[in-house]
């Protein structure tokens, strides 16, 4: 009972409540550019610097969350608290690192309108500004993702399964959902048949820390989750109202941003004879753009979203903004909790120790391909790509070579944007 109790409250964990908070509240505030480089920050602050965990043990994290439906990057943070201090450290760290760029996306989505035309204009301040915050972006997804590469995938057999797995999200394009987890899944299965030699050797893993929750209220968890799931498809075909696709979307998609996005777009801004579509797609697009420049994961556009629908329902702002990020955000972390405790039942078996060396680098690989996915999303968007690339180099040289602070860099490379803007001929 003791034992319980202490993974609940994470009574006597060497890190506090208070470190936690600190450190979490640091990265939602300077985490920009998504999933590849929030876990870069995760691994150099918590992995490298402070050592709360081992690299092995924080990638096992990362393919843990990849496998199921939800913001990856937002459960390995809820995941890294409930490690240190249990149910109540994960609530702490977790929502330390979504809440600040919740807040700022629910301000931004009261001025929506008045910066629309200024967001969509190529020749505008406000796109270059955008444009060159993403370019650090491109530099920072580089950064993150060469380094796990660089402590994760070591040997032929996995390196073969990491790049394998990029190449094929590459070429496979839209990717279905379930193809993330299946390619986690087929590179465990490689080395639990093939193991490699530091699989092999009769130690076992390390202790992986709290666990948080008991087994048995795990499993009702996940039993929860599919009632929930069962209904939401049924309300799903019934239901015209703006909340059940932020729900819809939450349950039942992997891949994160570049898929949640779409999906939430092709169901708030669809056209029916007779009715106005929930949200333009215009305002949309323009979340989107806005998302991308702010810390913290993108999912955090629902807050924009919220906003906008609960106006024009004549639903009080705070309300809908909340149900609304709720619904996008809640199933993946709720089940974040439920996974901890039963992915730690199986470090224990011979099989999974085998297995881990390939879902660890299957999982580096799907990050590897996000390398090329920013990179063309920086071209695309760009109103002068080849400052754009000049800024990612620069950024790269900045953080990776020289250390500077990220918030600084972003900071330089808006105010290249706005320069961009100014003068004569830029753009």
């Amino acid at each position: 009972m003791e034992d319980a109790k202490r993974d609940l409250l994470g009574e006597g964990s060497p890190i506090s409540l208070k470190e936690i908070a600190q450190n979490f509240l640091v990265l939602g505030t300077t985490a920009f550019g998504g999933p590849p480089v929030h876990f870069g920050m995760f691994q150099e602050r918590f992995v490298e610097r402070q050592k709360w965990l081992s690299s092995s043990r924080y990638t096992e994290l990362i393919a843990m969350a990849n496998c199921l439906p939800g913001p990856s990057s937002t459960q390995v943070a809820f995941a890294l608290g409930v490690l240190q201090q249990g149910v109540l450290g994960g609530l702490v760290s977790g929502f330390s690192f979504l809440l600040p760029g919740a807040i700022l996306l629910t301000l931004l989505g009261f001025g929506a309108s008045s910066l629309q035309d200024e967001v969509e204009d190529p020749k505008s301040t406000a796109n270059a500004v955008a444009a060159a915050c993403s370019a650090v972006g491109v530099a920072l997804v580089f950064i993150a993702v060469t380094g796990l590469v660089k402590k994760q995938v070591e040997g032929a057999k996995k390196g073969m399964i990491c790049f394998v797995a990029a190449s094929i999200l590459l070429v496979w394009q839209p990717a279905p959902q379930w193809l993330n987890p299946a390619l986690i899944l087929v590179g465990g299965a490689i080395t639990a048949v093939l193991p490699v030699s530091d699989s092999s050797n009769g130690t076992s893993l390390p202790p992986g820390g709290r666990t948080g929750l008991p087994v048995a209220a795990a499993i009702f968890i996940f039993i929860l989750y599919m009632v929930v799931a069962s209904w939401t498809i049924y309300d799903n075909i019934s239901d015209r109202g703006w909340l059940i696709p932020f729900l819809t979307a939450g349950m039942f998609v992997w891949g994160g941003g570049p898929v949640v996005l779409p999906m939430l777009m092709v169901s708030l801004c669809k056209e029916t004879p007779g009715e106005a579509p929930w949200v333009s797609q215009n305002i949309f697009l323009m979340g989107i753009a806005i998302a991308e420049m702010m810390p913290g994961p993108v999912f955090n556009l629902s807050c924009f979203l919220g906003v906008q629908l609960a106006l024009k329902s004549g639903m009080h702002w705070l309300v809908g903004t909340t149900l609304a990020w709720l619904g996008l955000v809640g199933p993946g972390v709720v089940l974040i909790f439920g996974a901890i405790p039963l992915w730690d039942k199986l470090r224990g078996l011979r099989v999974y120790q085998n297995a881990l060396p390939g879902l660890n680098a299957a999982a580096v690989g799907l990050l590897v391909q996000t390398i090329f996915i920013v990179y063309a999303a920086m071209e695309k968007k760009s109103p002068w790509p080849a400052g754009s690339r000049a800024v990612a180099l620069c950024s790269y040289a900045a953080v990776d070579i020289m250390k500077i602070n990220v918030p600084a860099v972003v900071v330089v490379a808006g105010l290249a944007g706005f320069l961009w803007s100014v003068v004569p001929g830029m753009l």
